[in-house]
């Protein structure tokens, strides 16, 4: 069990910090909501029904599918595109040396591509759970200011959808770039995700093993 809890340990330090995250934002979210319905002079929620709103099914998502994006643009990019220096790249054009294996090309092309098919997958679910429970909350609260509601279609064009959208996409894309130009310069000993300590800044794609 314990070579088990070792040889797992990343995945289940993210997962641990997930339910975390998540139980603050379903206590917080709980405590938001009913105060904004009693400013509205409508009844409080409990707990477990307030699980089941757009308002928090919605903010659960709308970061669900930002990281996904972020995360498949970083795995499709990467094939593409290089930033000499940075601990994930590949070398610029004049540094790289042949591969002496056929890199998978073997393989079915759907497992080649496997990776970022699975987050475009999961990004387009996520997509679509923003915008269903998007849909649920932006009602809710046109019915708290006693207006009619909106269908998903009239949702997924207002400017309300886009901007939860494009404020969460910019976050992710810009921690994405801080990441791989500071790669460039910084160090982390012992990290995969960083060069090794004695790496020149020029070094580029050599990340610790």
């Amino acid at each position: 069990m314990r070579r088990w809890l070792g040889d797992h340990s990343l995945s289940l330090s993210f997962a641990f910090l997930f339910i975390v995250a998540l139980a603050g934002q379903s206590v917080a979210g709980h405590s938001s909501y009913n105060s904004e319905r009693s400013m509205h002079g409508l009844s409080a929620l409990g707990y477990f029904r307030y699980l089941r709103t757009g308002n928090f099914l919605d903010g659960m998502f709308t970061n669900w599918q930002a990281a996904l994006l972020q995360l498949g643009c970083l795995i499709v990019f990467g094939e593409k595109f290089r930033e000499k220096g940075a601990a994930h790249s590949l070398k610029p054009k004049g540094e790289r040396h042949r591969q002496k294996r056929d890199d998978g090309k073997r393989r079915p092309w759907l497992y080649r591509h496997s990776l970022s098919l699975a987050f475009v997958a999961l990004f387009t679910l996520a997509f679509v759970a923003h915008l269903f429970f998007g849909t649920m909350d932006y009602d809710a609260q046109l019915q708290m200011i006693h207006r009619s509601p909106i269908g998903a279609g009239d949702y997924a064009v207002s400017s309300a959808f886009w901007f939860s959208n494009t404020n969460t996409w910019e976050a992710e894309f810009a921690a994405i770039a801080i990441y791989v130009i500071l790669s460039v310069f910084l160090r982390q000993q012992g990290s995969p995700e960083s060069k090794p300590v004695d790496s020149r800044n020029s070094d580029t794609g050599e990340t610790n093993d």
